[in-house]
């Protein structure tokens, strides 16, 4: 463990358990889906950017690093020393996917209510509302806040106590474009007062420009945690471009050609392809194509899952078995 990082996990794990009756025991269980020996770090500021599809187990294993789930294996360190679940719950603040404000009660009335359940003075938590930016609304009722103003106040509650450590579970559920901008700066300004965030999303798109480091969940399993550009090159991925124009390309100029994606709409045709055809634009301008846009893509998550896992796009899909335990391959190491 670095002498900058919050936290260490070490070969955590945990498993749900799930109904698996028998004429003998009607109530037995059995292990299902869960999280199965993650290794990482949290640095000290850093943002972390947790992705993977749905039943990745992304909110088990926030709800493990933030001591609400019990580790069944693996321990963790801060300043080499190990922490319980206890210790976990006092330097972490978690913020869940939903929460439902509906009240006549007050954002005032709120956090006295949740300071008082953290042990912390109830002046400290009404402080936290300026750092979320709700100090002015604070004797507006709960029920009259927009979604923007709802997730800031999960956030100053993630924050009482003074964690060192914030988790935050799919924050930009049902936030508009400007809500999220503005969210995305908040984080950021205290990321730069040394809270070390972990945020989880199912789109890479949302965490653009705002995290450091990606870390890449599947079937509960940490497949490769880095830059987007290590994890790239790491993942052996191939650079895509997206070409835009007024109408399909010919099937001579296709020949040859890894298509990733064709779609036509509003009288244009969208195309993503790998990078590498150097000589294509030549021949679209030769045909007396009209070319709209030209870019270099970054990967999404599908690519991103695909590299890691090996499996294509249409067997990788959106929705994951939640009884799959499957190994995959790690980025640097064997499978297990």
């Amino acid at each position: 463990m670095g002498d900058d990082d919050a936290m260490q996990f070490d070969s955590i794990g945990f498993r749900h358990q799930i109904p698996n009756p028998a004429w003998y025991n009607p109530f037995k269980k059995r292990k299902g889906a869960g999280i199965a020996h993650v290794d990482f770090s949290i640095p000290e500021g850093s943002i972390i950017g947790l992705v993977g599809t749905n039943g990745a187990g992304k909110t088990t294993l926030l709800r493990m690093i933030s001591g609400i789930l019990p580790l069944e294996e693996g321990t963790v360190k801060r300043n080499e020393g190990v922490l319980d679940s206890d210790a976990l719950r006092s330097l972490v603040g978690f913020m869940p996917e939903q929460v439902r404000w509906s009240s006549q009660g007050t954002i005032r009335r709120t956090m006295t209510e949740f300071a008082h359940l953290r042990g912390c003075s109830v002046q400290s938590a009404l402080d936290v509302l300026a750092v979320v930016g709700l100090k002015n609304r604070m004797d507006s009722t709960l029920d009259s806040l927009s979604q923007g103003m709802r997730q800031r106040l999960s956030l100053g509650v993630a924050l009482l106590g003074t964690p060192r450590v914030l988790v935050l579970d799919e924050p930009f559920n049902g936030m508009d474009p400007v809500a999220i901008d503005a969210f995305k700066r908040l984080l950021r300004s205290l990321a730069n007062k040394g809270i070390s965030i972990i945020v989880s999303s199912h789109h890479l798109a949302e965490l653009d420009h705002l995290v450091d480091t990606i870390a890449l969940l599947h079937r509960g399993q940490l497949l490769a945690h880095g830059t987007t550009d290590s994890l790239r090159v790491n993942l052996g991925f191939e650079q895509m471009t997206e070409i835009v124009l007024e109408r399909e390309i010919e099937h001579i100029l296709l020949d040859g050609m890894n298509v990733l994606e064709h779609i036509e709409s509003e009288g244009q045709h969208r195309y993503v392809i790998k990078s590498g055809h150097h000589d294509l634009l030549e021949k679209l301008v030769k045909n007396k194509h009209t070319i709209s846009t030209w870019r270099v893509v970054p990967p999404t998550l599908i690519e991103l899952l695909c590299a890691a896992t090996g499996m294509d796009r249409e067997t990788i899909g959106m929705d994951v078995e939640q009884s799959s335990m499957i190994p995959f391959r790690t980025v640097g190491g064997e499978e297990e």
